[in-house]
């Protein structure tokens, strides 16, 4: 009826195939971490392992060798002739990774535009991106404007519209020069906590305060034993699982670092790293709390300049890239604990690329590098160790540091700057 306006039904976004090459595969490979990341597979070792074995092989071009035997073999340590007929692991495996995909993309909705599948009956994975996302329509096929044109629109309509585009464009000016007046106000502030924080505490979203267990970073607890919601589990158990448990000199940090950013009226929320997923760290600005035993820390730090790695059993070390031979950032956690007499920590602030939002590390070889971590970020006297040792113009930059503090029975002392990166 002509008193009645029409109202758009929800669109759902029309995929289709394209070919993984080049941009399209670096971006199916970030995809692919995050529905890895996701709980949805972080917690099973066996369907994550299936699903990336099928994807990876069909980027590296051998999607021929996706066959149920080849996946037994290489994937869940078959003999070559085991039979196929009575063992049916591949295709248990596959079926739950289908509906494990699919419980992902009900959840997540339409969020990055891509998508990966296996049909039922095949184990090789489809490519899919939103259609509309990378074939334009081209001009001669463009739908004609339907907004009515200056010459027959009525003269008061169009003085509304021009007052409202003054408008809109006076206040876009005005956002403009504030948010220039305040970055410069930050870049020249005296205090280095803002211009340290100042990233982080610009965001409109809270801040994820992303905590270390037990479980990070420890092949040995996973897949991890189960959630609240897992039957039978009794409550003993839960309580004691590594996934729910965190060192108290973390805690202590995790604190340390709260009341800071409560100090600035920042809104905040904390999750350990096994709750924590991709998605969480896309929303908005994030500080992982631990080094070795935080896996989205050992993701992020792992392609910078000072990295961390385990060399031996017991033995960990901050490796400088540029100096890949020097070692004397370690500790072997074998040494009893009354003879560490120093702990080292990575400090990084910088804009993910993956995620575009900011972060920042708080995390040592040890508990001790850690609260060693929180203070310094906490300190404006520490942070001020800064302007001595990084290059000029730090505060606009994305600024690595490794820190040093020395242990006297047990407790952490004053950290100490030995090595920046800026870029």
């Amino acid at each position: 009826m002509s008193g009645e306006k029409a109202v758009a039904l929800p669109h759902r976004p029309v995929y289709s195939a394209c070919t993984v090459d080049g941009e399209h595969r670096e971006r199916f490979t970030d995809h692919l971490e995050a529905i890895l990341a996701s709980p949805v597979f972080r917690n099973s070792k066996r369907y994550a392992a299936v699903l990336r074995y099928v994807v990876e092989k069909a980027f590296d071009g051998h999607a021929e060798r996706l066959k149920e035997r080849n996946i037994g073999v290489d994937v869940f340590g078959r003999p070559a002739d085991y039979d196929t007929a009575s063992d049916h692991v591949v295709r248990s495996a596959m079926a739950e990774v289908r509906k494990r995909l699919a419980q992902y993309y009900q959840e997540r909705g339409e969020n990055s535009g891509l998508r990966i599948e296996v049909q039922p009956g095949s184990y090789i994975p489809q490519f899919r991106e939103i259609a509309d996302r990378f074939a334009p329509v081209a001009p001669e096929a463009a739908e004609p404007e339907t907004e009515v044109t200056p010459l027959t629109e009525p003269v008061h309509r169009r003085r509304v519209r021009w007052k409202l585009l003054a408008g809109i464009g006076i206040v876009t000016v005005a956002c403009a020069a504030l948010i220039t007046f305040l970055v410069r106000g930050a870049s020249t502030s005296s205090d280095p906590l803002t211009r340290f924080w100042q990233p982080v505490l610009a965001s409109p979203n809270p801040i994820l305060l992303c905590i270390g267990n037990l479980e990070g970073g420890n092949p040995a607890h996973a897949p991890a034993l189960g959630d609240a919601a897992t039957p039978g589990l009794t409550l003993r158990a839960y309580h004691t699982m590594p996934s729910q448990t965190v060192h108290i000199a973390d805690a202590s940090t995790l604190a340390r670092l709260a009341g800071f950013l409560g100090s600035r009226a920042k809104p905040f929320r904390v999750a350990t790293q096994s709750e924590a997923d991709f998605q969480d760290l896309r929303n908005g600005p994030s500080v992982l709390i631990g080094l070795f035993n935080n896996d989205w820390t050992e993701r992020l730090v792992g392609k910078l300049r000072f990295t961390i790695e385990h060399p031996g059993p017991g033995k960990f070390v901050i490796r400088d890239s540029q100096q890949p031979s020097r070692a004397n950032w370690s500790i072997d956690s074998q040494t009893p604990v009354a003879e560490i007499t120093r702990d080292y920590a990575i400090i990084l602030r910088a804009v993910d690329s993956r995620t575009d939002q900011a972060v920042v590390t708080a995390g040592g070889i040890s508990v001790f590098g850690t609260v060693a971590a929180g203070e310094f970020l906490t300190s404006a006297r520490e942070l001020q160790q800064l302007d001595t040792e990084a290059p000029k113009g730090w505060p606009q930059r994305n600024i690595e540091v490794v820190l040093s503090t020395e242990v006297i029975r047990g407790k952490s002392g004053r950290p100490k700057v030995v090595a920046t990166y800026v870029w």
